[in-house]
């Protein structure tokens, strides 16, 4: 079993320099890019500009939280280059094309060899970027949590891309229906070893220090928002000065510590396996086809 993408990238590199007139040269490099028009980016700019901001908080306290910044460069109103997270399939790409596909669980014991050093890398991987996307999930509100929206690369880490709905706007003209503090689905919770295990403890212990992490510097993160919601239309400020004021609610910051670390605990209690959510990928699945 594999992922189901058509080439590694570092092996389309070696086969494209091969064939290339000028691979020879030692700067000679090669990039991928998806090219969008017709779309607004600032906001998907703005969204990755935070998860720089959130990833640099991870690393600076030496926390195993991973998240992956990718970079955008607008060009136009309407236009502009998006870099390409590689090696990577979306959820709904492996449920729908991996042959006998049963469940995530299942999926990554096959491709990464349970009981292997490889497997527990994987799982390790798939543990602390889920702790780290969960944070920024919930502090921003990202919304449209559907599997088309998830990656996992080739190490078994989970990557959010898509940040087309934050902060004060959601699908469906602000239904708010993904109302789960972030996606912690069964399938999430048995890729972890489930609910009484030491690895999904491991998981709660990094949302924890991470969230108490991005609480001591929440005025770097509620700077960088205030500062671009002045005078802003973009679709994540539809809520006006409200999106600043309760993104700081959201840090929690009259909490003692042992108060924050009682209600982290509870955002997993109410995550878990939550309808809303189990909900919102059968609509996605319904309208549109994405898998679950």
């Amino acid at each position: 079993m594999k992922l189901p993408i058509t080439e590694l990238w570092e092996d389309k590199k070696a086969r494209i320099r091969k064939n290339s007139p000028f691979g020879h040269l030692p700067s000679w490099d090669l990039f991928s890019v998806i090219v969008k028009f017709g779309d607004d980016l600032r906001q998907e700019q703005l969204a990755l500009q935070l998860v720089t901001q959130f990833h640099k908080i991870f690393q600076e306290a030496n926390l195993p939280i991973y998240l992956r910044p990718y970079s955008i460069l607008i060009t136009s109103a309407e236009s502009g280059l998006v870099e390409t997270v590689l090696d990577t399939a979306s959820l709904h790409q492996i449920k729908k094309n991996t042959p006998g596909y049963t469940n995530l669980d299942e999926y990554y014991k096959n491709l990464y060899e349970y009981p292997s050093d490889k497997y527990k890398v994987a799982q390790r991987n798939f543990i602390e970027s889920m702790a780290g996307y969960s944070i920024l999930t919930y502090l921003l509100q990202i919304k449209d949590r559907h599997n088309g929206n998830l990656l996992i690369d080739a190490e078994g880490h989970m990557i959010h891309i898509d940040f087309g709905f934050m902060l004060s706007n959601s699908p469906g003209n602000n239904m708010n229906f993904e109302s789960a503090p972030f996606k912690l689905t069964q399938e999430f919770i048995d890729v972890m070893g489930g609910l009484d295990s030491s690895e999904f403890q491991y998981f709660k212990v990094l949302l924890i220090r991470g969230f108490i992490e991005c609480r001591r510097h929440c005025e770097k993160i509620i700077f960088l928002v205030e500062m671009m919601q002045e005078g802003s239309n973009m679709p994540c400020f539809v809520g006006g000065q409200a999106a600043v004021d309760l993104l700081r609610q959201r840090f929690n910051l009259n909490a003692t510590e042992d108060e924050f670390i009682q209600f982290v605990e509870g955002l997993v209690t109410k995550s878990c396996n939550n309808w809303y959510t189990r909900q919102y990928d059968k609509f996605q699945y319904l309208t549109n086809g994405v898998r679950y």
